[in-house]
């Protein structure tokens, strides 16, 4: 591949945007489809989600909208300015390929780049590759859209966790889902069960039943409310519809969401849609610390420690994330919360 074709690449890797193209609808040959066609009678909990499963989960959106908007304001330096690593091509700009990355691994605990090098063989450009393009072979190989390709145009970036977010919580996402859908019929059907009970014997035929059901289920879902009548030896009772049972769901609802929040490792407070107050609002400045020591850092760093090998940059050339704009203050409290004054002497 000459020059020439390795820049027309590059564009078009580059003109690719670094979100998720996986269909709403998916193809019969995707492996959920797939294994409910040859297995029907089995689960497939054990499968990954994809992304768009993942990001209808409002807990994990607002976590991964943390990880992109933060990390994006990290540029990537080098110890000999590589300009290679503040530029790029295209509508994808460095601080959207830096979110790209980031989501790539957490997502996936990898992601791959597509790089063009100088002629002492060092990387001058790169863009990232969609994750729907590129695969493992069986040779370990990196295959673009299923074939064999120049394993030297290509790097690999490897995580830290031994599965990607959408393997590892696959259970929680699933979860949470099925509980967005509960709380979805519970809005159309407070009462998930009504019996219309015969308290004496009416005579009445399995047509009239029916009627009187569908009759009573229209004018319960009606937009206006709606206004029944009860014959006499009849009663209506709802079932399961009580403060417990709400109650239920809404312990769950935030269960799964410390479970999504563990899984992103992220404090499940940052992902909670509380509007807040001002206590917590400073907690949470006071946790910027930790979530850039055991959060932000666990995607950030295998990136910039990936691209200081000897394989991208010169022998001893160092590439790192700047943490500087994401500066931590700590503020001096004494014991009552109040600002204090004076020496450490005093």
């Amino acid at each position: 591949m000459g020059i020439f074709d390795k820049r027309k690449s590059l564009f078009d890797f580059a003109t690719q945007t670094a979100y998720s193209t996986e269909p709403l609808i998916q193809s019969p040959w995707s492996a959920n489809t797939l294994q409910t066609v040859l297995f029907p009678n089995t689960s497939n909990s054990s499968l990954p989600v994809s992304v768009d499963e993942a990001m209808a989960i409002p807990a994990v959106s607002a976590a991964i909208g943390i990880y992109s908007g933060v990390c994006s304001r990290f540029p990537l330096t080098a110890s000999n300015n590589a300009a290679w690593l503040t530029t790029t091509q295209g509508a994808v700009t460095p601080q959207l390929r830096i979110a790209a990355l980031v989501q790539d691994m957490i997502f996936h605990n990898a992601a791959v780049l597509f790089v063009t090098r100088d002629d002492a063989g060092y990387v001058n450009d790169a863009v990232r590759v969609h994750p729907n393009r590129w695969s493992i072979g069986k040779d370990d190989s990196i295959l673009i859209d299923g074939k064999p390709f120049d394993q030297n145009s290509l790097i690999f970036i490897s995580g830290l966790k031994p599965q990607g977010f959408l393997e590892s919580a696959r259970t929680s996402v699933r979860h949470a889902a099925a509980l967005e859908r509960t709380i979805l019929n519970r809005s159309v059907n407070p009462a998930p069960i009504t019996v219309i009970a015969e308290t004496s014997d009416n005579g009445v035929t399995g047509d009239e039943i029916d009627e009187m059901m569908s009759s009573y289920q229209a004018a319960r879902q009606s937009d206006n409310g709606g206004l029944v009548f009860q014959p006499w030896g009849l009663e209506v009772k709802d079932y399961g519809s009580s403060d417990s049972a709400s109650q239920m769901l809404i312990a769950a609802r935030m269960a799964v969401r410390t479970d999504l929040a563990n899984a992103l490792n992220i404090s499940s407070a940052m992902v909670d849609g509380a509007t807040g107050n001002s206590d917590i609002y400073s907690n949470a400045l006071q946790s910027k610390s930790e979530l850039l020591e055991l959060s932000l850092k666990l995607f950030t760093e295998p990136i910039a420690n990936r691209l200081s090998q000897s394989d991208v940059v010169p022998e001893g050339v160092t590439v790192s994330f700047d943490y500087s704009s994401f500066e931590v203050t700590a503020d001096a409290k004494g014991n009552l919360g109040t600002a204090t004054e004076g020496s450490p002497n005093e």
